[in-house]
């Protein structure tokens, strides 16, 4: 008896260890061929140095860690004491850690990409809501209950590919950095807290920490960029203090807190508000968004021949950010997503190797054990961040454009991208959030939010009326290159394909057109047909007359001096090779020649 049970208890733990293997193992299927830009210094797979990991790992970390002002200042507005908040931010602070290493790791459950978890913003108004009605349980509860929701809408990635074109993602990584801009901006020139004059030592330090990062990362030799940041933060960091900008109450601070402590977590006691339900619904779309947008910025960084998002590494990571709030829900931490900062920071030191969010991950868990550091980082000068965020700013906004000009703009995707942009910045101009009712300004709390949303329902609107098929009847002794590249250009700008692919589809149609009908293959009209959708562009000649035949083997250049026939041999072999996919044969009694290019 005693056997058999100890049997099945082995058989279980086996089965678990098999599940565990089974999600950390690499996703399947998932890979896609990607060839690495020429700026990077250390890529997504690459060994990076033990004296060069630990500090890219730490500045990320530091910087990650400087985002827990937010449950700092939530738990401050909802009056908690000093071993709540302390409880809270520690919480958070090992949530973050977990998820940032998940989120690196190439495994099923997060998308492999360099991405390190912060704080969220746009969690804040659902925080002091929920800590002003019910306190710390009740944070706990909608806390958990984002979490859950983020990992259902993970499934949800894949479908949602046809709201996220490049154009709306562009516009959501644009408007990522403007959304950066105005707390950078106040960090930077000393408005915060309501003041109303530029401070003049604020300003000065936190444009020397600009100058200092964007000259070691413009002019410095490559090996020194790895560490533009962090050589900027600690240079503003010592102007601070003869400018004056530094936190009069530090050291009183720091000493009120231990140097090393235990984590001091336990099970809350979950309570529900059904009045925060409507914005516990527009936090996750916005968190959903902000996640796709960030992940999209990380593709591309890693990708010289980025083409289009790959939702199921976006499905990933948000799936993993959901983790990592169903863990803060259960230990009363903050609502924490992707920091788009570490994606200026990665840019900024040119490695994007997942080893580096891995490590940096571990360092956020560690600090979790010491919390005099987390309140030490709490408490770097605001001008210094600023700057910092200044340049992460600048980053988004260039990549953005970057992305929506990766398409032809047609006047159906100006308009989009042009009006959702407009939308967004009207929230950051005019005071529009007081006019209107309680339950909705949460979602004008924010120019991203507002145009994202904006952008995704302008893409839904300028997609009606458009074919995704046309096609034209090429009419006789017409210029075959002249007729394709006007056809394909003027459905390219409709369809809002890439320049590229149009580019490299119109000579090699226009092959296509010249071989049946100037060696007499076409018996009577030919017609021209294109077809699109986000993964591939179709382009047909549909003729009558008799199928091209591809010889099996190469045929010698001799060919070209026979009949038309052998002509015409040779040239389908030709353009065998010259798209993506490109297939003879016949279909309603018509001959055609299907050209595939991959978009």
């Amino acid at each position: 008896m005693e056997q058999q049970t100890g049997a099945a208890h082995l058989g279980h733990v086996r089965r678990i260890a098999r599940g565990v293997r089974r999600w950390l193992a690499p996703p399947r299927g998932s890979a896609r061929p990607t060839r690495r830009p020429s700026t990077l210094v250390y890529g997504l797979d690459d060994k990076v140095p033990l004296s060069t990991l630990v500090p890219l790992s730490v500045q990320h970390a530091m910087l990650a860690l400087t985002f827990l002002i937010y449950p700092l200042v939530a738990a401050s507005e909802a009056h908690l004491g000093a071993h709540e908040m302390q409880a809270v931010m520690t919480a958070c602070t090992m949530s973050m850690g977990l998820a940032t290493i998940l989120q690196s790791a190439r495994t099923r459950i997060g998308s492999g990409y360099l991405g390190v978890h912060i704080p969220s913003p746009s969690g804040l108004p659902l925080a002091v809501q929920a800590l002003t009605l019910g306190g710390p349980p009740l944070m706990a509860a909608t806390t958990l209950m984002v979490g859950v929701c983020q990992v259902f809408m993970a499934r949800l990635a894949r479908p949602m590919r046809i709201l996220a074109p490049p154009e709306v993602c562009g516009v959501a990584v644009l408007m990522l950095g403007m959304s950066l801009a105005g707390p950078a901006l106040r960090r930077a020139l000393g408005l915060e807290g309501g003041a109303a004059l530029v401070r003049p030592g604020a300003l000065t330090v936190s444009m020397a920490t600009l100058a200092l990062i964007v000259g070691i990362t413009v002019f410095a030799p490559r090996r020194f960029k790895l560490f533009a940041v962090v050589t900027g933060a600690t240079l503003g960091w010592l102007l601070a203090v003869p400018f004056g900008v530094l936190q009069p109450d530090m050291a009183k601070t720091l000493a009120e807190v231990e140097f090393v402590d235990l984590p001091a977590l336990a099970l809350p006691g979950l309570t529900l508000a059904p009045s925060l339900f409507p914005l516990l619904a527009l936090v996750v779309m916005m968190s959903f968004m902000d996640v796709l947008s960030t992940t999209v910025s990380l593709e591309k960084m890693n990708d010289a021949d980025w083409r289009r998002a790959d939702m199921g590494a976006a499905g990933r990571a948000i799936s993993t950010v959901g983790l990592g709030n169903i863990l803060n829900g259960l230990t009363t931490g903050f609502q924490c997503g992707l920091s788009s900062s570490a994606v200026g920071l990665a840019f900024a030191t040119g490695a994007t190797a997942r080893i580096i969010g891995i490590c940096a991950g571990v360092v956020i868990f560690a600090t979790a054990f010491f919390p005099k550091a987390i309140v030490a980082l709490t408490l770097i000068p605001s001008p210094v961040i600023g700057g910092i965020l200044l340049y992460t700013s600048a980053y988004l906004l260039v990549a953005g454009m970057d992305l929506i000009l990766s398409r032809r703009l047609s006047e159906r995707r100006v308009f989009l991208v042009g009006l959702s942009i407009l939308a967004g910045m009207s929230v950051a101009l005019l005071p529009l959030k007081e006019q209107l009712h309680p339950a909705i300004q949460p979602l004008f709390s924010n120019p991203l939010t507002v145009a994202i949303c904006a952008a995704m329902l302008l893409n839904l609107i300028m997609r009606i009326g458009i074919s995704k098929e046309s096609a034209l009847q090429v009419e006789e002794g017409a210029n075959a290159f002249l007729t394709v590249r006007t056809f394909l250009e003027q459905q390219g700008d409709m369809w809002g394909a890439r320049r590229d692919v149009i580019a490299a589809a119109i000579p090699v149609a226009a092959q296509a057109l010249e071989v049946v009908v100037d060696n007499g293959i076409a018996e009577g009209p030919v017609e021209l047909r294109a077809r699109f959708d986000e993964t591939h562009l179709d382009v047909f000649v549909i003729y009558d007359g008799a199928v091209l035949e591809v010889p099996k083997e190469r045929p010698s250049p001799e060919a070209l001096l026979g009949d038309a026939q052998e002509v015409a041999r040779f040239a389908a072999y030709l353009l065998k090779g010259l798209g993506d996919k490109v297939t003879f044969g016949r279909v309603g009694g018509k001959a055609r020649i299907i050209l595939r290019f991959d978009h």
